[in-house]
């Protein structure tokens, strides 16, 4: 959080939107991989359309998490609950991947039904990230706490605004840069996608586990 205030350039609400929200979207994780594939097979206006699904879905947690980010924090049970939900979650999706490791077919966005309405598939993907409401409400919170934006004004939907035109940039920005090296730089991602998404979603158990054992931690010495 402290690294937020160190940018003495991020003034307006708008700009302090954008970047928090670009920032979180720019690492890798497979919302990103898949726009990523999305854009490999099906080009740019599916992509389009699958991030407008997901920045669709991210205008209502930020809209519920303005109003309910103290409450939510507050939440032990539902926050574990979420913490634990999401582990099984990667953890079911790690293990298809790992037992497809080695099979003449690879993983293709297109087996997917969904793939045909790229913006609903984006809707359901993102409505599924539950890790984005502890996420939010604990920047909301911050947010807030600091006085960088006030309740009760019309900051907040300056601040949504820009959040969601970084997150769009962001995962556009994610899967153009995919695409130029391994389409330009002639990469078979396709040959590889199984022993990606294993390792991608072992990687997001192993940081989901870590972080839920160091709060419960926090809590204990508390």
């Amino acid at each position: 959080m402290n690294r937020i205030a160190k940018f003495s350039f991020i003034k307006s609400t708008f700009a302090l939107g954008f970047f928090i929200s670009l920032l979180g979207t720019l690492p890798l994780g497979y919302l990103n991989v898949i726009g990523l594939q999305l854009l490999l097979e099906k080009g740019n206006w599916a992509t389009t359309f699958f991030i407008f699904g997901i920045v669709f879905v991210e205008f209502f947690v930020l809209k519920i998490t303005a109003f309910s980010a103290k409450w939510l924090v507050e939440q032990k049970k539902i926050l574990l609950f979420i913490d634990i939900f999401t582990i099984v979650f990667f953890s079911g999706i790690a293990f298809y991947f790992y037992f497809n490791i080695g099979n003449e077919k690879n993983f293709s966005i297109s087996q997917l039904q969904l793939i045909q309405f790229p913006f609903v598939l984006g809707l359901v993907l993102n409505s599924l990230n539950f890790m984005q409401w502890p996420y939010w409400s604990g920047m909301y919170l911050y947010l807030f706490r600091t006085e960088k934006i006030k309740t009760k004004t019309g900051q907040n939907n300056i601040f949504i605004m820009g959040a969601l035109i970084g997150t769009f940039v962001g995962m556009m920005l994610f899967a153009q840069t995919g695409n130029y090296f391994l389409i330009d730089k002639k990469a078979l991602i396709g040959n590889y996608l199984n022993n990606i998404f294993t390792l991608l979603f072992s990687g997001l158990v192993v940081i989901q586990l870590i972080n839920m054992f160091w709060k419960r931690r926090k809590v204990n010495l508390i």
